[in-house]
């Protein structure tokens, strides 16, 4: 018996079941290439949530710039820091999403 994890959730469980107790998934049936298959797929949904936090983080850090561009608010206004603090999370919040895409770029 040896504990592997489970093609669908990921989940460690008994290579003697036949359907994983955390998700249902009938894993008895899957051969090497289906087991493969869903880890490809789940691994490009992975990818594609990264991609589409990291063009969020974007839009936050370019409304904090353009705003604090065209708005011109008072240094020190709630207006400012809302502006500064929009541009520093998106910023951070993008080069942490796109470490993470080349960390999974490279797991293959």
């Amino acid at each position: 018996m040896a504990i592997v994890s489970c093609p669908s959730c990921n989940k460690s469980i008994s290579d003697k079941h036949k359907q994983c107790p955390h998700c249902d998934s009938n894993v008895a049936q899957l051969d090497d290439e289906q087991r493969q298959q869903l880890a490809r797929e789940k691994r490009i949904q992975k990818q594609q949530m990264f991609m589409n936090h990291s063009f969020f983080a974007l839009i936050i850090f370019l409304a904090g710039f353009f705003s604090l561009y065209f708005l011109h608010p008072e240094p020190e206004t709630p207006t400012w820091y809302a502006c500064a603090a929009a541009i520093a999370i998106g910023c951070i919040w993008y080069l942490i999403n796109r470490v993470i895409l080349v960390m999974l770029k490279k797991k293959k």
